[in-house]
């Protein structure tokens, strides 16, 4: 099942906010990754958000189903902080966050989940399971 899938119930009644897909929010800056999550949510039938300023990610992921995606070699952010502070407030706490690195970057993939990523990839695997990662992660089931 996809988020093509939860439009409407089968009675034809609208979307309830139960069904909705959540929201995708990403801190990303690397263009050829944003072109990729860009194509994988228009296949997956979600939205992506881009954020550059922390601040602005944190009020969009406030009170509401999300999954924040993070670059951790992201350019004009501290992604370790940004994490923690999802982590450590409890109106974003509930956010999915998923994160990717290089796959030689063994010490800022354990900063990453003692910040509190509940997911972190090497980048190789996270584009590989793109798509797939978007249908699970961004919609509400």
């Amino acid at each position: 099942m996809d988020c093509n899938d939860l439009k409407d119930d089968p009675a034809g009644r609208p979307e309830t906010p139960q069904t909705q897909p959540a929201r995708v929010l990403a801190a990303v800056s690397d263009l050829i990754f944003v072109s990729k999550i860009s194509a994988a949510a228009r296949q997956a039938g979600c939205t992506i958000e881009y954020f550059r300023d922390p601040e602005k990610l944190m009020q969009a992921a406030s009170g509401q189903p999300c999954t924040v995606i993070v670059d951790l070699n992201g350019i004009g952010l501290d992604p370790i902080a940004l994490i923690a502070s999802l982590k450590s407030d409890a109106t974003t706490r509930p956010a999915q966050i998923i994160a990717y690195l290089s796959h030689v970057q063994h010490e800022l993939r354990r900063e990453a989940e003692k910040a509190g990523a509940d997911l972190v990839l090497p980048r190789s695997e996270f584009s590989q399971n793109l798509l797939e990662i978007l249908r699970q992660r961004s919609c509400h089931l």
